[in-house]
């Protein structure tokens, strides 16, 4: 659905809890908002309360890389949809672009334990294995024991059906849930926000790796790495045979894609107020 086409009143209050927050800027097709973690926890927390439907996707260097080469991809990230800058790198462009210090990135998994402490949300968790779920809900109940999560489905590995899609809203509006983790990875999990996004009143924020890193069933990079533009080599070196081509190839067409942006606009376009 197109921000052009969005009922008045979820254009106005969307605009009215976003403020003056970030910074707006584009990478291609891509409009993409650098805002600092804390106030992505503050805004998405207030988009639910007020059940503003709304798709949220972490854009690092992989996911702008796909976006460019698929049309679908690309569309996913378009009108109405919240782009927040993940990755360090992207992080860089976003200072390159504004020549101001990028406030972000914002990363999944820190998003995601930030906002299960926050009170008055309702959780799903749509993604990963039925495996990864349970391990996941326990994980949950022992390190954000006030956390409520509603739901959880682990769609199967396959392009969703629209009878799936319709399947999945349906559990969503059932279960109450105002804020739906989608843990699918880059783009099956962009490309479902966009179809789910206006048939839910609820906040769809994609995590990617998240749901592996909070259950334990992957290791997260250590804090030490978060910010300095190598948690990918941590990645790498756990899961070489599976992201050898995501992060040497994307990293490599990213920094090229990168270059002929900066050469097209060095100028950030503030935040509007009535940005939708």
């Amino acid at each position: 659905m197109s921000s052009a086409h969005l009922p008045t009143d979820r254009r106005t209050g969307r605009a009215r809890l976003l403020g003056g927050l970030g910074t707006r800027l584009r990478f291609g097709a891509v409009e993409l908002l650098d805002i600092a973690p804390e106030e992505a926890v503050e805004v998405l927390a207030s988009l639910a309360r007020v059940r503003q439907g709304v798709g949220v996707h972490m854009c690092n260097a992989y996911t702008l890389v796909s976006a460019e080469a698929d049309e679908a991809h690309r569309a996913s990230l378009a009108d109405d949809a919240l782009n927040l800058v993940d990755g360090t790198p992207v992080s860089w462009y976003s200072r390159a672009v504004t020549r101001e210090p990028s406030r972000g990135p914002v990363r999944g998994p820190g998003l995601m334990k930030a906002m299960l402490d926050r009170p008055h949300l309702r959780h799903f968790l749509l993604g990963g294995t039925d495996e990864v779920l349970a391990d996941l809900r326990t994980a949950i109940e022992r390190d954000h024991p006030a956390a409520e999560v509603v739901g959880a489905v682990a769609p199967p590995f396959r392009d969703p059906t629209d009878e799936d899609v319709a399947a999945y809203a349906e559990a969503v509006r059932r279960s109450g849930a105002n804020v739906v983790w989608v843990g699918l990875g880059t783009p099956r999990q962009d490309l479902l926000i966009a179809r789910l996004a206006g048939s839910v009143d609820a906040v769809l924020v994609g995590v990617g790796a998240a749901f592996d890193f909070l259950s334990g069933h992957k290791p997260e990079a250590p804090a030490y790495l978060h910010g300095t533009g190598f948690e990918w080599v941590h990645r790498l070196l756990s899961e070489p045979g599976r992201l050898w081509r995501r992060y040497l190839i994307s990293n490599a067409v990213f920094v090229r894609l990168a270059a002929r942006e900066l050469r097209r606009q060095r100028r950030a376009v503030p935040v509007e107020a009535a940005h939708a």
